[in-house]
């Protein structure tokens, strides 16, 4: 078996002594590894990846992969990792069971942005937990409609911006801005730190739930252009918009795919 290990030698150097360990187990029992594997290895095709870490690794590792639709499972060493299923002193057991074929694969939405500026698209951006349109510390001013056949709903948020969460998202920072955990592949739309204006909703509501299959137009009316917020992905890939720029957020139609034991 091809499979990657992936680990955050910058942040987490203490990582770097299990994935060793990792891929030492691995080569002894028949397999070859790449350890932060190059983009060419991915394209060539890998059985699946191993993310040793925290949840931080397995966004950035979900976002790596989702091009090739290769399945990944989460290591945790440190602090918990919410994303990762496997503890370290379980990992060598867990991984035979792997290798056996004792597996699932379980697909999870990814949510996509797409950035419009004078209707030229310009740039796309996908998350795995959610996509915030925010990031400054002045008051955002937004625009939110839904698109699309009999998909009637338009709103104005006045405060730090919107969230748009995933359902593995739900539990990261959706619940902190007031948004709802989910139970169901649906997202969660949140006004963070402010609410919505609109005569589709009640009065002083700041988060609502959505279908997947729904499709959103946002623009920025922010007049200044010091004012102008960044799209951030996963809070770790972010673009600042520019004047005359909207966004289009939707369901990416690539997944993420986690092996479950």
């Amino acid at each position: 078996m091809k499979i990657g290990i992936t680990f955050n030698q910058r942040r987490k150097p203490e990582t770097k002594q299990p994935v060793t360990e990792i891929a030492g187990w691995l080569k002894n029992n028949g397999c070859k590894t790449y350890i932060n594997p190059a983009k060419k290895v991915l394209e060539s095709g890998l059985d699946f990846i191993i993310a040793v870490g925290g949840d931080g690794i397995i966004l950035h590792t979900a976002d790596m992969v989702a091009d090739f639709a290769i399945p990944l499972v989460g290591v945790n060493f440190g602090r918990k990792g919410y994303l990762c299923d496997i503890e370290y002193d379980k990992v060598f057991g867990e991984l035979k069971k792997i290798l056996k074929g004792n597996f699932k694969v379980k697909k999870r939405t990814r949510v996509q942005t797409e950035v419009f500026h004078k209707d030229e698209k310009t740039k796309v951006i996908s998350g795995l937990n959610e996509i915030l349109i925010g990031g400054i510390n002045r008051t955002v001013f937004l625009e939110i409609r839904a698109i699309g056949k009999n998909k009637e709903f338009e709103a104005e948020v006045i405060g730090d911006g919107i969230i748009v969460s995933t359902q593995v998202g739900s539990t990261a920072y959706n619940i902190n801005a007031g948004g709802a955990v989910l139970l169901t592949d649906v997202f969660s739309v949140v006004a963070n730190n402010g609410l919505f204006k609109s005569d589709f909703l009640l009065p002083n509501t700041k988060s609502f739930v959505t279908s997947v299959k729904a499709v959103f137009e946002v623009r920025v009316l922010n007049p200044h252009k010091q004012n102008l917020p960044y799209l951030v992905a996963d809070g770790q890939r972010s673009y600042r918009l520019k004047n005359n720029d909207f966004v289009v957020i939707k369901k990416s139609e690539k997944e993420t795919l986690f092996i479950r034991i």
